[in-house]
C-alpha cells in the first residue's frame, strides 16, 4: 500500500519557506548596508544593480518554492513491501529509492521545531552505504513504522547469527 505524507506537512513547508525568504531579506539587507558603507562611490551604482538582480532572483526562487508546495506534495510517497522500503521523491526529476529491509542498520526519528509544531517527524533509514529520510510523518505513525522496521532488522540479525 502506497502511503502519502499527512497534509500537515504542507503547513510546515510553508512556514519553513517563509522563514527562508525572511532570512534572505535580512541577509540581503545586511549586505546592502555593507555595500553602501564599504564600496567605492564610483562602483556603488553597478554593485547595487548586481545586488538588486541577485536579490530579486533569490526572492523569486523562494516564492516559486512556496507556490509549488501543493504540487510537490503529490510526488512524495513511501511503502513497505515484503522485503523493501520504497520511497518516491522528486517533482521535476523523479526518483524511486528501494531499500532492502535486510540492509537496514538503524532507523532514527528527528524533528525540529517546525515539524514538532505540526506533530510531525522525520524518519531516517540508515544502511551501510546510504541514508534516506521520510520527512513529515505523523509522530505516532513514525513510531509504529520505526518499531515495525526495527523488528524486521532484529529478525534479520537473528537469522545471520
Amino acid at each position: 500500500m502506497v502511503n502519502k505524507l499527512p497534509k500537515e506537512i504542507k503547513k510546515a513547508w510553508l512556514v519553513k519557506n517563509i522563514l527562508d525568504a525572511l532570512g534572505t531579506i535580512v541577509g540581503f539587507g545586511i549586505i546592502y548596508f555593507v555595500l553602501k558603507i564599504f564600496v567605492d562611490k564610483n562602483w556603488l551604482h553597478l554593485t547595487l544593480i548586481v545586488w538588486t538582480v541577485l536579490f530579486a532572483l533569490v526572492i523569486l526562487f523562494d516564492l516559486i518554492q512556496i507556490l509549488l508546495i501543493p504540487y510537490i506534495y503529490n510526488f512524495l510517497t513511501y511503502q513497505i513491501t515484503g522485503e523493501f522500503v520504497e520511497l518516491h521523491k522528486g517533482y521535476i526529476f523523479r526518483k524511486q529509492i528501494t531499500i532492502p529491509l535486510a540492509r537496514l542498520q538503524t532507523v532514527t526519528l528527528e524533528a525540529g521545531p517546525i515539524l514538532r509544531w505540526q506533530n510531525l517527524t522525520e524518519l531516517y533509514l540508515h544502511t551501510a552505504s546510504s541514508s534516506e529520510k521520510i520527512s513529515g510523518l505523523r509522530l505516532e505513525d513514525a513510531k509504529k513504522f520505526r518499531k515495525q522496521l526495527l523488528t524486521i532488522i532484529q529478525k534479520a540479525g537473528d537469522t545471520h547469527e
